[in-house]
């Protein structure tokens, strides 16, 4: 990570190339690499026991990094609990709280949507959105999304930096509520 922040969000800092690029969005903010598009990977939160139970392979990195921190300790620890963000945004939504998790995929060359994740329901959903089929599938642990019959990357996103990343071109899926067109 660079150590900056853009819109209360982490940039990460390639060493290469000096690009700064938008966690959120994939995207080179700064550099060589401005309005290139990194490939999304799912990414899934799981208790190190859930991750044994469904990928029993796994590998977990070991704590013994050679640096003095106790990875045990939460460094945000009650962030989560507070409206209050690191650093100001310039767009907000008061329809669910900032900190909401959400998860997160991409309609391609359609909007971000977001999912609230505590909470949502396992099982399949299905919904029509901008004239694509997205079926949502959660097991109580791991998160899915087809778009059109093809599997697309699920990531997490607090609310209120959804909010700030995708602005018009996203799109809050309620369960149970069609989503807005």
């Amino acid at each position: 990570m660079s150590g900056l922040l853009h819109e209360s969000n982490l940039v990460m800092y390639d060493r290469q190339t000096e690009s700064l690029w938008s966690q959120s969005l994939g995207k080179a903010l700064v550099g060589d690499y401005v309005g290139v598009e990194l490939d999304l990977v799912s990414a899934q939160f799981m208790t190190v026991g859930e991750v044994r139970e469904v990928v029993p392979d796994a590998i977990i990195l070991s704590e013994e990094t050679g640096y003095a921190r106790d990875y045990r300790r939460n460094p945000y620890a009650g962030y989560e609990e507070t409206e209050r963000l690191i650093a100001p945004v310039t767009r907000s939504d008061a329809r669910l709280p900032a900190k909401t998790i959400m998860y997160v995929f991409r309609i391609p060359d359609g909007p971000a949507v977001a999912v609230e994740r505590d909470g949502l329901p396992s099982g399949v959903h299905s919904t029509e959105i901008e004239g694509a089929d997205v079926v949502l599938e959660h097991d109580g642990v791991r998160t899915s999304v087809m778009v059109d019959g093809a599997e697309k990357p699920v990531y997490l996103e607090m609310w209120f930096s959804f909010v700030t990343q995708h602005g018009e071109n996203g799109e809050l899926w309620e369960l149970g509520v069609e989503p807005r067109e």
